[in-house]
């Protein structure tokens, strides 16, 4: 949707977009009142998106470390299962499927 901006020296202008508002700008102001603008309104979306790009990695990060944790303590115990005299053959399965939870879940997540 247009907006109509009615200028300081009286003429009537039509925007569109902020392309156009960057063109009055330009006309009206100059070159370097355009650039400065630009970077100023760019400035602050770069600097939310770097912050928000953070604070996924951190998340993905914490994930990882979870899924790692869980992945190491179930092969432990299934190392510890397999150096018993007699492998107790449920808790060997069960373990197992613990194992194939976790990847099964990251892999399609």
């Amino acid at each position: 949707m247009a907006d109509v901006i009615r200028l300081a020296d009286g003429s009537v202008q039509t925007v569109f977009d902020l392309r156009d508002m960057m063109e009055l700008i330009d006309t009206h102001m100059g070159d370097e009142a355009r650039r400065w603008l630009e970077d100023h309104l760019f400035e602050s979306d770069d600097q939310e998106y770097i912050a928000d790009l953070e604070d996924e990695i951190k998340r993905l990060k914490d994930h990882r470390r979870e899924v790692m944790t869980a992945l190491r303590e179930a092969s432990e115990k299934i190392a510890t299962l397999i150096r018993e005299k007699e492998i107790d053959r449920k808790t060997l399965s069960t373990t197992a499927g613990k194992i194939s939870s976790i990847t099964w879940r990251e892999l399609n997540v």
